[in-house]
Formats: C-alpha cells, structure tokens, sequence
C-alpha cells in the first residue's frame, strides 16, 4: 500500500480537502460547485471509467466488461424535459429536442465539464475499493483507491486522507432480482430459457425476434423494455403485480412535467390527483383491466411512457398477472392460473439494491437495523446524522428531474464546509436531525403508501426547501431589488405558474448567474441592477424568457450550444500538439468516447 499525501496538507492551509466519488451528473457538478470556493475547497473526483457521464454513457455489455455501471440502451430517451432537467447556470440549447436520447444528455455532459473546466481534477480509471472513518479529532475519511488501468503498470492500492467526502455514485449499480420457484437453474424442473435483467439491456437480440418473451415491472425500465422488444417483433407479456399510473411525455400539447409548477402546491393533494387523473385518463387509448391502477395518482412514483397503452390495444404487449413460478423448461405460470409456453426469455425489471460497496453498509442506515430492505437513514437525503463529514449526492428518486435535486444538494453541502451558508446552524445536531427524519419519512409514507418508496421525494416543494437554506429562493422582494419592479413581478408570476425549471434559482442569491457585462444587450444593463444597484442573474433571466419563447431572447447567446466555440478550441489545441479536452475526432487520450456534435 503506497500512502501517498493529500494535497496540501501544510499547517499554514485552510483549505479543506474534498474527494467526490464518481464522476456521472452528480459528481460534476459537486466538482464544480467546489470550484466555486476556491479559497475554503480543494476537491478530486474518483472514477472508475475512462471517461465522466455516469450511466447516461453507452456502454456495451462484453466479455471484458460484463457488468458496465452504465444501464442505458441505445434507444433510451430520458423522461424529463430539458427545460427542468438542466442545470441552473449552464442552459441546454433551446435548438435540442425537448425529450433526449442518451447520446444527447452525455453530450450536455461533457459540454457542462469542458466549460467550466472539471476534467483536470477527475482521476479516471481509479477505483474506490474502501471509504473508512479515521474516527480522529477532526472526523476525517480514508479512502483507498486503486489504478484500474490496463496501461498502468503500477496498480497498488493508494491511501489518501480527506476531510469530506462526496458519494456520488447513485443507486442504479446492483441489479435486484424477485424470488420465484424455477428461477434457479439448479432447480428440478427450472426455467430453461434466458433470463436477463435490464440493466444488461442494450438492444433487441436477432434470434429473439419473433419469439415471445415476458417482461416484469411496471416501473420506467420495464415499460419502456415492454415497448421496445413489441416493436421489434417480439410478441411481449407484461406481467403486472400492481397496477400503476403510465402517464405519455405530453399532456394537451405540453411537457408533462411543464405543469409542476408552485401554483399547484397551494392546492390539496386530492384535487390535483382528481385532475391529474381525469387528464392522463382523456390523453391515453382505453386502459386494459389489468392496466387500471389500484391507486391514486401521486401515491406512487409514476411511469413515463407514452406509447404502452397503444401498444396494448393493438396485441403487440399483452399485460399479464403476477407470476406464480417459472418451468420447467420455457413455461411460466401467472396467479390466475394462466400458462404461457415456449417463453424464450424473461426480462426482470425489477429495480436495484441500494448498496455502497466501498462503504460500511452500517453508515447509510447509521445503525438502524429495524429499517426496511433499500431504506437509508440520511438527513435530506444526504448526511447520516452519527457519520459527520459524508453526504451523499443524489441518492433519491424525484417525482420531476433528478439533477436540479443534486445541484441543490452541493450547492447546500458547499456553503456548509466553505463556511458560508446563511443560516446560523445550517445542519442540526443528532437529536434533530433524527427527529427531522422521522417527519420526512412519515410524510413521505403518507402519500407514497407503497414501502418501495424509500427515497421519494417531491420535487418542488424538496427543491424549493433546500434553495431557502442556500439564499437562492427567488421571493419576490429579492427579484423587485435585483431586477425592478415591473420585471421582477414578472418574473415572479412565472415562477408561480410556469414550469419550476431550475434556473429560477440563478436569479438571485450567492452565485447568480450574471452573465457577461459587457456583452449585454441594449436594455438588459438596466434591467440587471435595481434601485439599489444589486446585481441579479441576467443570464438567468434571458434563458428562462427563451425558455418561455419569448421571441425577444430566443437568440439568447445563454441558449445556444457550444460545439463551435469547442471545435475551434480543439483545432486550436491540435495546432500546438496539445490533446486536450472532450471533442476530439478520436478518443481523448485514448479512455474518452467519442462525442456526437449534431445539434
């Protein structure tokens, strides 16, 4: 074991060291919101690929690689929109698609990284083998890494102390699987044909086609599993434990997460469940008996897809019962008594385990033994209240985008460890925090009532709680100080009743989105400075206009994409004989994936 020192560990430094692990969404921006410190945070990113994006990187399943991280196929598109999924300071061009294929959001990705310069403080191909509490005066971390390349000759395991660290891995890593009789292959009379569970989905296989197979779950993955192999002509059977709400992408000609909006939390959660359900029930074909949901919506996580219902009605997906037991051979049985033969492969799309290899599996449930399978015991979903030091990034399911969520959260952590947070205790003691989860969880389980939501969250009112620690909420005195009084009422209203895109929260507070000063358009000078003189995010004001279609910002330089400006800089680069960056015709040093530039 090499101990190899951390960075600046002098007497005369004030700096506290960071380690982030992962490198996926989350990760980059806990990168760059450390760099936002630069005086408080000295910060490093440990991934084990060879290159950032997380699970929204394409990664085949091979010999040599049998258990990617990534679990996105080829013809994933993602479920929310990109005016609320992107992150607040850096705008995805208004020139995209509204629904991104994979291959788009790891472009946004790997834009997001190359502007504001993260890649130089990411190891890559360096695995996290262990993450140990030093139990010292200062509560510092261990964490033990090992070089994973093939073209290290050097891969002894390397020990590096931090004063905080950054889980950022997520939780879509291990791969849960049911229990049924016959799923052993050891078993008398087992199940004889494939059985693949969707994280290891990557597309239709050739001697799969017109053959039938079942797909279980009802979740995200399993639908869009179901609708995937139907058009690929595979005869699908869905088999459905529980029946939930499957709500299509658009809703009377809009996103459908355009109609979470601050205006609909004032109202009681049974009137916005009595027309939510009568709008998904007008928008979808005729739902099949077994389709039709047990519950209200909102009182589960709701799948996104809109294309299941008409493949249904026209054959191609059939929904089935729960299964009773699989085999033998290619025969499964449903709790009705139906029996399918000739069953060439089961796709199990039932979920993954929460687990931290690296981590005492005791720190995310901070010694409650009592909780239930996949049930963390974190303060806002990030700190475990006995393990100061630690948080976990993004280790929730939303009802509306997931990475506003993880934006909030480090830009919440980082005012906590730089010392600059507005509240005079911004994280409570034990005690409290205990209490606080309690409330949470109780909350939560009163309107999930499913026990398999043991991290949900709702994403506005989580969203808007986290903004008011960090001084980022956009009230309506802050906006009238920062903007005036006629566009900061404006943008107040909208920011009740539009959509609750993120960049709402660069209009004020630390780290608005400014933008350039003298870059500004005619009346935008006086528009950025109040009565007062205080600066407000006027780059965040034209991207949320533009958003809008207000004609005026549509050619917002804050909305456009930056492939030319990097193609240039790597043309540039390749002059000096200086292979830098993401954009490159080949692979980056050999590790990085090519990246697709067509906007």
């Amino acid at each position: 074991v090499n101990q190899t020192p951390s960075p600046d560990t002098s007497v005369k430094s004030q700096k506290k060291h960071v380690a982030t692990i992962g490198a996926g969404c989350s990760g980059l921006v806990a990168i760059k919101e450390c760099l936002a410190e630069p005086d408080h945070l000295e910060v490093v990113c440990f991934e084990q690929e060879p290159h950032a994006g997380g699970l929204w990187r394409y990664m085949d399943v091979t010999k040599e690689n049998p258990n990617p991280y990534s679990s996105v196929y080829k013809s994933t598109i993602i479920n929310t929109s990109k005016e609320m999924m992107t992150f607040s300071d850096y705008a995805i061009p208004g020139s995209w698609a509204t629904y991104l294929h994979n291959t788009k959001v790891v472009q946004y990705f790997d834009l997001y990284a190359e502007h504001f310069g993260l890649l130089k403080y990411i190891r890559f191909q360096t695995k996290v083998v262990e993450i140990r509490e030093l139990k010292d005066e200062q509560r510092r971390w261990m964490v033990r890494t090992q070089p994973i390349s093939n073209n290290n000759n050097n891969n002894a395991v390397q020990e590096e102390i931090f004063d905080y660290v950054m889980m950022c891995t997520g939780h879509h890593s291990t791969p849960r699987y049911p229990s049924f009789p016959g799923m052993n292959p050891t078993e008398p009379n087992a199940y004889t044909g494939q059985q693949i569970h969707s994280h290891f989905f990557r597309d239709v296989p050739e001697d799969l086609k017109e053959k039938n197979v079942i797909v279980v779950g009802l979740g995200n993955s399993g639908v869009d599993l179901a609708v995937e192999l139907s058009m690929n002509q595979c005869q699908v059977h869905l088999s459905v434990r529980s029946p939930i709400w499957v709500s299509p992408r658009w809703l009377l000609g809009r996103p459908l997460d355009h109609y979470t909006t601050r205006f609909s939390l004032m109202f009681p959660l049974y009137v916005l469940q009595g027309i939510a359900m009568f709008l998904v029930t007008i928008s979808i074909p005729r739902v099949h008996p077994l389709m039709k949901p047990k519950k209200r919506l909102f009182q589960s996580h709701t799948t996104i897809n809109s294309m299941l219902h008409e493949r249904i009605a026209t054959g191609t997906i059939i929904p089935q019962r729960n299964i009773r037991r699989v085999g033998p051979e290619k025969r499964v049985e449903f709790e009705d008594g139906t029996i399918l033969e000739d069953i060439e492969a089961i796709y199990w799309c039932t979920g993954y385990h929460i687990r931290f290899p690296a981590l005492d599996p005791i720190i995310t449930s901070d010694g409650h033994e009592d909780l239930e399978s996949n049930r963390v015991w974190l303060w806002n979903y990030m700190f475990p209240p006995r393990h100061p030091n630690l948080a976990f990034i993004g280790l929730c399911q939303s009802s509306g985008a997931f990475m506003p969520i993880a934006e909030l959260q480090c830009r919440f952590l980082v005012q906590v460890l730089s010392g600059h947070s507005p509240l005079l205790t911004p994280i409570p003691d034990q005690e409290q925090m205990d209490r606080e989860i309690q409330e949470m969880q109780a909350k939560i389980r009163k309107q999930y009532v499913s026990l398999k939501h043991t991290i949900q969250l709702v994403y506005t009112s989580h969203s808007d709680m986290l903004a008011k620690k960090i001084g980022c909420f956009p009230s309506y005195w802050k906006l009238v100080k920062a903007f005036g009084l006629v566009e900061g009422t404006r943008l107040k209203m909208e920011s009740i009743f539009g959509p609750a895109i993120p960049v709402f929260f660069r209009l004020v507070g630390p780290h608005a989105w400014v933008g350039d000063n003298d870059e500004d358009d005619d009346n935008n000078q006086k528009k950025k400075k109040g009565e007062k003189g205080e600066k407000g995010g006027e780059a965040a004001r034209q991207v949320i206009w533009g958003y809008k279609g207000d004609e005026r910002y549509l050619d917002s330089k804050y909305l456009k994409g930056e492939s030319d400006v990097l193609l240039a800089k790597k043309k540039e680069s390749a002059k000096g004989g200086v292979q830098d960056g993401l954009l490159q015709n080949g692979e980056s040093s050999g590790s990085r994936q090519r990246m697709l530039i067509e906007i």
